[in-house]
């Protein structure tokens, strides 16, 4: 059963543009979300960068062992 709406801010904690996916660790759930750049809200070149503050919408459970997997990831602009 997932559950569909749950959003938070984060940090992007690791991001592989090879493979094309990362980790997002959640400010105030204690989550660390999967995240693939198909679901980063981007036009044309989509990718992110270790440090970078995230607005994330996510779902429960989540994929290749980690609790929760990200269904939406936009990029906060700084002072955000």
């Amino acid at each position: 059963m997932s559950d569909h709406g749950l959003q938070d801010t984060g940090v992007v904690q690791s991001w592989n543009d090879e493979e094309g996916w990362g980790t997002v660790a959640l400010d105030h759930v204690g989550l660390t979300v999967w995240a693939h750049y198909s679901h980063i809200a981007a036009e044309g070149y989509r990718s992110l960068a270790p440090g970078q503050q995230v607005q994330c919408r996510y779902d429960v459970p989540g994929q290749d062992g980690y609790p929760a997997r990200a269904v939406e990831v936009t990029a906060l602009q700084a002072g955000r």
